[in-house]
């Protein structure tokens, strides 16, 4: 899945094949993870996709002070056995703590402004009720820190019988506006 290539958007706004979304809610970040949703949170090396940039910059940093750029997040969530399975980058672009273990599709919403939460529903709609791929930017609500905008793709995964059983989501840092 190749990520699409990052338009120029207004500051702190949610697209969705291009579709701008409301204004931030101000809301906080919780804690994130189900430890009781029998999820996998097994971490593996980041993988490197050149289609993806060369590497971190001197402006590439989020407002926490991490240089963030040369992550790419890779997620899936199982839906025949509810299993779900994040690898440490995506831990660190969605500001969770590897230790609580990944969300469940239902909790993935709590990691943005309410504002952005219709984009996220639209595109998890295209993706598991329509079976087609879609890609967005999000903002990820920080404790105590300015939202960091992340790209995100997901697309299906089919059964033989052509039902989604499966998500894949891969993440990056957005760039810049």
């Amino acid at each position: 899945m190749k990520m699409p290539s990052g338009a120029a958007r207004p500051p702190d706004t949610a697209t969705v094949d291009g579709a701008p979304a409301g204004a931030d809610d101000g809301a906080r970040g919780e804690p994130c993870g189900d430890a009781d949703s029998g999820t996998d949170g097994t971490a593996q090396e980041p993988s490197k996709n050149p289609d993806l940039g060369d590497g971190p910059g001197p402006d590439d940093r989020h407002d926490d002070g991490h240089n963030h750029d040369h992550l790419i997040g890779s997620a899936e969530w199982d839906l025949l056995t509810d299993r779900v399975h994040w690898n440490a980058d995506t831990y660190q672009l969605l500001g969770c703590d590897p230790g609580n273990g990944p969300l469940s599709l239902d909790r993935l919403p709590d990691r943005l402004p309410e504002a952005d939460r219709p984009v996220l529903r639209r595109m998890m709609t295209d993706a598991l009720v329509h079976g087609r791929t879609s890609a967005g930017t999000l903002r990820i609500r920080r404790n105590g820190a300015p939202h960091a905008s992340v790209e995100c793709a997901g697309e299906p995964v089919l059964g033989a019988d052509g039902t989604v059983t499966a998500l894949r989501m891969l993440l990056r840092p957005a760039p810049p506006n």
